[in-house]
């Protein structure tokens, strides 16, 4: 699909962030935008009166930004990648100069049946030409490991807030509720079983403001709350599963240090990560059990560097990718022990499994596919025509 093209180059503001800001500003910059990336700050906000862009870009959703190019008419586009993102039941979300695109089309469509129009679902991509450049370079030290896993472990407000101030019932409900994440898809039910007398037991007993916003329910709050909880301690209790069987490297922030054996430090996203990638027999991915159907950059980091990903299953892997054919996913612990049993000992399956997973990337999942159906949604949306909510759903 090829986006409108601009006239005389259209520019766009991307402001920066952590992770894939500068991917998206190359891609913009490849399909013709004059691009201007720019740090978040107050100032620079505020300069966006003065520079008057075509466009303004950020990750993740920025109610200020978007009230500043709702004053000035400029189309804001985000893209969502997280979860929770809070900002984005902000009621700035519904500005008519606004454009959202998040990455859990099952986040999009609660927003939209809540009356937000301009939201889409966009998966997140790959920077291939970035990947390449680091396959070329001498690998100092490749991972000794027969199992990689790249990710923080975040203690969890529920954890660090809460759960100390709980009464000894309270804590068996939620504890109950926590534990039953361990089904899939047992979050879609998670805030209908939170009523209004157990929401308000929890903020008696912890003090904990559970405030919901305009389009986040308290409940829906509070079932985040309680989702990263399991998803922490998953976490953990798969790593711990897993070292029984095999030699296995996490990387990540010291959290792990306390939890696992094989902590081994922190991994740079840009140089350090695609060589652990590349380099692993076996990558896994363990998506946080409250994220609904989306898929995290991880999956995207793995296959664009050929690396052979295991993971537990979403919606949206049978959407982008095939089963067995671009990665392998596991239903629970102990069908992952098996699965990374036998591909350790089948070299050559795994080897084409991680190469057909690079080749569907590249031809599916490029920064400049996802800038492409970005601003050709933004655009009919502007000639009054409505952009499809998703190029997948």
């Amino acid at each position: 699909m090829q986006t409108d093209q601009p006239e005389a180059a259209a520019s766009i503001v991307v402001f920066e962030s952590p992770v894939i800001s500068r991917d998206c500003a190359e891609a913009l910059q490849t399909l013709g935008f004059n691009v201007t990336t720019l740090a978040l700050s107050e100032d620079n906000v505020m300069g966006l009166m003065s520079a008057r862009p075509d466009y303004v870009l950020t990750i993740n959703f920025n109610q200020y930004i978007s009230e500043v190019c709702e004053l000035l008419k400029i189309p804001y586009l985000a893209w969502v990648i997280d979860t929770p993102c809070y900002p984005i039941y902000d009621k700035a979300i519904n500005h008519s100069h606004s454009f959202t695109f998040i990455y859990d089309a099952a986040v999009a469509r609660r927003l939209r049946q809540s009356g937000v129009r301009q939201v889409y679902h966009l998966p997140v991509a790959a920077n291939m030409e970035r990947i390449g450049q680091i396959d070329v370079q001498q690998q100092d030290s490749a991972p000794e490991y027969d199992i990689s896993f790249v990710a923080n472990l975040t203690r969890t407000e529920y954890r660090t807030s809460i759960l100390p101030h709980l009464s000894v019932q309270t804590n068996e409900r939620c504890s109950q509720l926590i534990d039953s994440l361990d089904q899939p898809e047992a979050f879609l039910n998670m805030a209908d079983q939170l009523d209004e007398n157990l929401i308000a037991t929890i903020q008696r007993e912890s003090g904990y403001p559970l405030a919901g916003d305009h389009y986040l329910p308290v409940a829906h709050k509070l079932a985040y709350l309680l989702g990263r909880e399991h998803s922490w301690q998953e976490r953990i209790e798969v790593i711990q599963s897993l070292e029984k069987h095999f030699s296995i490297g996490v990387y990540g922030n010291e959290e792990w240090r306390a939890q696992v054996n094989g902590y081994v430090g922190h991994a740079d996203h840009f140089t350090e990560m695609p060589r652990i990638f590349q380099g692993s027999k076996i990558n896994l991915n363990i998506i946080r059990s409250f994220v609904e159907s989306g898929l995290p950059m991880r999956v995207f980091d793995v296959l664009s560097c050929g690396g052979f990903l295991v993971t537990n299953d979403k919606e949206d892997l049978h959407r982008l990718f095939t089963d067995g054919k671009d990665l392998v996913t596991y239903r629970d612990t102990q069908d992952l022990i098996e699965i990374c049993a036998y591909y350790l000992e089948h070299d050559e399956e795994r080897r084409t499994i991680a190469q057909l997973g690079r080749s569907t990337l590249a031809q599916n999942h490029t920064f400049v596919q996802r800038m492409t159906d970005m601003l050709t949604t933004v655009q009919s949306e502007l000639r009054g025509e409505p952009g499809a909510f998703s190029r997948w759903y």
